[in-house]
C-alpha cells in the first residue's frame, strides 16, 4: 500500500456532495492531474468549501476519468457536504509527514536540504545512467539520489 502523489494537483467538484457519498466528480478534463490508484494504493484529498469551510480529508482508492472513489473523514476531519465549485487539493497531510517522519527513524537518516539517505532501500526505478532496481543499499552506505530520478523508497 502505497501514498501517491502529484504535484499541483488541484480543482474544484463539478457538482454537489452529500456527507454520505462514497464518490466524488471533479471539474471536467481535470481528473487526469490526480494519480490513478491500482490495487491498495491510495491518495489524499483535501476537500474545501469556497468559504474556506468546511474542510475535509478524505482517502482517494480509485479514479476513473474525473470520478473518484473516496473513503470519508480521514485525519480526525469530519464528513461534510460540499458543493459544486468547492476546492478539491492534493496536499501533503500531517499523518503523511509524520508517517514518513517515523519511516525515516526506523530505516535511517532523512537529512534537510540534502539527496543523501542512509539505510536499507530498495531502488525499483532508476534513471540518469542506472539500470533499473531492485538494488539493495547496505545499512551505513550513503546513497546520493541524483536530481530528477524517480525512485520508490519502501
Amino acid at each position: 500500500m502505497s501514498v501517491l502523489f502529484s504535484n499541483n494537483a488541484a480543482t474544484n467538484l463539478a457538482a454537489s456532495i452529500t456527507s454520505g457519498a462514497t464518490s466524488l466528480t471533479v471539474t471536467s478534463g481535470t481528473g487526469s492531474l490526480f494519480p490513478n490508484p491500482t490495487n491498495t494504493d491510495y491518495f489524499l484529498l483535501t476537500l474545501i468549501g469556497i468559504s474556506g469551510s468546511p474542510i475535509e480529508i478524505v482517502k482517494v482508492t480509485s479514479r476513473s476519468s474525473d470520478t473518484m472513489t473516496i473513503v470519508r473523514a480521514q485525519e480526525g476531519t469530519t464528513a461534510s457536504a460540499f458543493n459544486g465549485g468547492d476546492k478539491v487539493e492534493l496536499r501533503i497531510t500531517a499523518a503523511t509527514m509524520n508517517s514518513a517522519a517515523q519511516a525515516g527513524l526506523a530505516n535511517g537518516a532523512m537529512t534537510e536540504n540534502t539527496m543523501s539517505i542512509t539505510s536499507n532501500y530498495t531502488m525499483t526505478t532508476g534513471n540518469n545512467g542506472m539500470s533499473a532496481g531492485p538494488i539493495t543499499v547496505a545499512t551505513g552506505v550513503t546513497v546520493t539520489i541524483p536530481t530528477g530520478s524517480n525512485w520508490v523508497i519502501n
